[in-house]
């Protein structure tokens, strides 16, 4: 109320000032006031008036802001703080030597080097899959040529970069591991293109592990469970490689997909931070992700067993291969890579049964198993060997 009197007061003085004389019919008599109002020039009239409004507006802003509740102000303040870490990402292919735009896509500077003028940015891998030339979007328009650092299909993440001597925010960091279902989400992108660029949405996380099946390569073989965060704070194309960030302001993760539904509304979905770092780590130092394996080569022991009982119809010929009785699923050990991860622990005829406790039916679980896991990552497999079942530990190698 206070500040609500005091906008009244300077519309009355602006009142005073302006036009007793011109609104009311009052008799023609000259006061200091009046006179004084009458050696002012146009210019200085301008001012006057433009001192006044911006008086009233600063009151207005105030009041405004003091009617907003402790989470509307803590969202603006994230905004302000971070929401210039968020930035377009266009991908450009040629054509006739002519760039010709594709897509364009969201991305997040995590990472400023004074010295080169260098801002690193990490999106999405589909947001510059298959680009002859990156450019980075700013706000005010201007596009700057960017220089792919390196992008791993399985995440779907990206690291890109690109020279600025303007001073622009760098995005802090959190910790998806200690993300709850019911907190604060806000995400930050350029949905549909720049028309809505910097466009913020706000939710909350919905899930915290979320496996989501991929088939990077489209061969209808699931290549990759993608451990997501769900959240409910509306994204659309363009809002991929964006942020999203809590009440805070600190990045939780990196927006990248939703479900598109005509039953569904406002379930999205986030790269977690920290599989973001280590992406980030690896893609700088490699261009790549480094990923183990386990120097095996197998088979399935479904396959061999029906091929066991061809041989003895007599429809094919070869040698059956001894699968002991009740084993109906697993990967059959065929060869061992020298120094390889398994080298010294498996051996030839082993049947791999489990990996880590989960159930291992054939070479596509398998294989499954190992792309999500990381070099240096224990591996505990259940196997049959000598018609006994056992386990065997052993740490994960970088793939030759």
């Amino acid at each position: 109320m206070k500040g609500l009197k005091s906008i009244f007061l300077v519309l009355l003085i602006v009142f005073a000032l302006v036009g007793c004389e011109y609104y009311l019919n009052f008799p023609q008599q000259t006061t200091t006031t009046q006179k004084n109002l009458a050696q002012l020039s146009e210019e200085d009239w301008n001012n006057l008036v433009k001192q006044v409004m911006d008086q009233v507006r600063a009151e207005l802003l105030n009041e405004y802001q003091q009617g907003l509740s402790d989470v509307e102000n803590m969202i603006i303040n994230v905004v302000r703080a971070y929401g210039e870490t968020v930035v377009g990402v266009s991908n450009y292919v040629r054509q006739n030597n002519v760039a010709i735009l594709k897509s364009t896509g969201s991305g997040v500077i995590y990472k400023h080097i004074h010295d080169t003028s260098e801002y690193y940015v990490i999106t999405n891998e589909h947001v510059v899959d298959g680009a002859q030339e990156i450019r980075v979007v700013l706000e005010d328009g201007r596009e700057i040529t960017a220089e792919l650092i390196g992008k791993d299909a399985q995440t779907d993440l990206a690291v890109i970069k690109f020279q600025l001597t303007d001073s622009l925010p760098t995005a802090v960091l959190g910790d998806s591991d200690e993300l709850v279902r019911g907190q604060f989400a806000i995400a930050i992108g350029n949905p549909l293109g720049y028309e809505y660029y910097g466009s913020v949405t706000f939710g909350i996380v919905s899930g915290l592990a979320r496996d989501i099946d991929i088939d990077y390569d489209g061969d209808n073989v699931i290549d990759w469970v993608a451990t997501l965060i769900q959240h409910d704070a509306a994204i659309s194309p363009g809002n991929s490689g964006g942020g999203l960030f809590n009440i805070k302001g600190e990045l939780i993760g990196i927006n990248n997909m939703k479900i598109v539904e005509s039953r569904v509304d406002d379930i999205g979905f986030a790269i977690p931070v920290n599989t973001v770092k280590y992406v980030i780590e690896q893609l700088e130092l490699y261009g790549k992700v480094e990923r183990p394996s386990l120097g095996i080569t197998g088979r399935a022991v479904e396959d061999i067993l029906y091929n066991n009982e061809l041989i003895r119809a007599g429809v094919i010929t070869g040698e059956i291969t001894p699968i002991p009785n009740g084993i109906t699923y697993g990967v059959y050990v065929t060869s061992l890579v020298k120094n390889g991860s398994a080298y010294g622990y498996l051996q030839e005829g082993d049947i791999i049964i489990k990996y880590n406790g989960i159930e291992i039916k054939n070479f596509d679980t398998l294989r499954l198993q190992i792309n999500n896991a990381k070099i240096g990552d224990i591996a505990t497999l259940t196997i049959i060997r000598n018609n006994r079942e056992m386990t065997v530990s052993f740490p994960l190698k970088k793939r030759p």
